[in-house]
């Protein structure tokens, strides 16, 4: 309605400068009424059937049919397609405003997001929840939806909301345990003992919980064990020249010289390129496919600006030779010499 505002704004001037030889005085001003008012009205027929009110009017209409669905039957509508994936966002939003104070509704509705993997916006749902109840117990229990999704991006995000609590509270037993269960699903498994072991001083010796977390530390030490013996190692060789604040996350891809969906692929934080990039066998993408056994194949690391695994515009990659195949305990050092268009 501004813009139409303006435009006759502009109208009038053009007018002016116009017709101001032609007309004078008393049908100077007839002039500027009359093209006023045809204008005004010109604007509002636009605005009302074919602008922003039309636009309005059926958003309205469709948060009124949605009245009676609950969040989770919406949701399932919008897995089955029976409504658009944006129809089912924009219903979202829409929700989550109508009750403002009401933590609860924000932790569904990040629940929902995670469900679809939009995983920024389960951020931001998450964070107004955290901001209703700013307790320990409420960035805990976010986290804990991020763990539960199993992905590497909502991890990521598990650890920022555990550690915003162990900064707090360095000993907080319920963050230990968090955070090492969040290591190990990252397979950063001596990180994960660590933060076990810490646990572990603060238990009485002997005790069942002791002993749960002796046995957990276990499992990661043998996790640790196979991973230092049966991984290939990548590292970029030219790390330090690379603009790392424009991207957000790297992708190591062993792939076959023939085409075809990747052997395997491991995402990873930037920060962890530095000590290079472990790939294991559980990075393996197909079934029944054997890392070791794999022919002709070339190892890529890309650094997406977007976070994604599909390349996008900007991403900076590199490659290796192909290689006959590939045997635990090798190291390659790669140039990121190369840019997505």
């Amino acid at each position: 309605m501004v813009a139409w505002i303006t435009l006759t704004l502009i109208v009038l001037v053009w007018a002016a400068w116009l017709f101001g030889g032609v007309f004078k005085g008393s049908n100077r001003k007839l002039l500027y009424v009359s093209m006023l008012l045809v204008s005004g009205v010109l604007s509002l027929f636009i605005y009302f059937k074919m602008g922003a009110h039309a636009e309005l009017e059926e958003l309205s209409e469709k948060h009124q049919s949605f009245a009676e669905l609950n969040l989770v039957q919406l949701a399932n509508k919008a897995q089955e397609k029976e409504i658009t994936a944006l129809e089912f966002l924009t219903e979202l939003r829409l929700r989550s405003e109508l009750e403002p104070d009401n933590k609860e509704k924000w932790l569904q509705l990040g629940q929902i997001f995670l469900r679809f993997g939009e995983y920024d916006e389960a951020d931001q749902a998450f964070v107004r929840a955290i901001d209703l109840e700013p307790t320990d117990a409420s960035r805990l229990q976010v986290a804990q939806y991020f763990l539960e999704s199993s992905d590497q991006a909502s991890y990521q995000r598990a650890d920022r909301h555990i550690g915003l609590v162990l900064m707090e509270q360095p000993n907080h037993e319920g963050a230990l345990l968090m955070q090492g269960v969040n290591q190990f699903k990252q397979q950063n498994y001596q990180a994960a003992i660590d933060y076990w072991q810490r646990l572990l001083e603060m238990r009485e010796t002997g005790s069942q919980s002791a002993q749960l977390m002796e046995q957990q530390i276990a499992r990661a030490e043998h996790q640790l064990k196979l991973q230092q013996t049966n991984n290939i190692r990548v590292f970029v060789d030219n790390l330090s020249d690379l603009p790392l604040e424009q991207f957000s996350k790297a992708f190591v891809i062993v792939r076959s010289y023939t085409g075809g969906p990747p052997v395997a692929v491991r995402s990873v934080a930037l920060a962890q390129l530095e000590e290079g990039v472990l790939l294991t066998p559980s990075d393996v993408m197909l079934p029944d496919v054997d890392l070791w056994q794999a022919q002709d194949v070339l190892i890529e690391i890309r650094l997406s600006v977007e976070g994604i695994a599909q390349p996008g515009s900007g991403d900076v990659y590199g490659r290796t030779e192909v290689l006959a195949n590939l045997t635990p305990g090798d190291q390659f050092h790669i140039e990121l010499n190369q840019t997505v268009n």
